[in-house]
């Protein structure tokens, strides 16, 4: 802010002075305006980039739970989660045999990866972002203990 200090000429006491402040000058609002912009041109980037990969992920784990919860489905009728080998859906492509009808991915970018084993009574699902190089977004297993997820 800019203030000066001045004396004035009406006053016969020449210890007295006053303070006149006149707000701030254009140059200290245009550097202030400057650094916001900046700021702002570094955080909302990176912001925007979080949401998106939070939306990723939080997508992957639904989806994944839905599978994982057809898959118990199949267990309690049949015994088993289905034929040992793996298996693995993206968008409107689904494998054949298909272990789990119930579930479809819809329009989902994701690419979802199922591997049954140990004789149909353990499985390995592991959910893959193409958006992110291909990168595990979420992985976990029939226990529902999570193994991976995209950090």
């Amino acid at each position: 802010m800019s203030c000066w200090m001045h004396r004035p000429s009406h006053r016969t006491d020449t210890n007295a002075q006053t303070r006149s402040c006149h707000g701030f000058t254009l140059v200290e609002l245009l550097l202030v305006l400057a650094i916001i912009g900046i700021l702002s041109a570094i955080a909302i980037p990176s912001y925007m980039g979080q949401r998106r990969r939070a939306q990723i992920i939080g997508d992957a784990m639904s989806n994944a739970r839905v599978l994982a919860m057809a898959l118990e489905s199949q267990k309690a009728e049949n015994g088993i989660y289905g034929a040992v080998g793996a298996y693995e859906w993206s968008g409107s492509s689904l494998p054949s045999p298909n272990p789990v009808p119930t579930f479809s991915p819809g329009d989902s970018e994701m690419v979802y990866s199922l591997a049954i084993g140990g004789s149909g009574l353990a499985y390995t699902l592991t959910v893959i972002a193409p958006q992110y190089a291909n990168a595990t977004a979420y992985q976990t297993d029939q226990t529902g203990t999570q193994l991976a997820r995209l950090e």
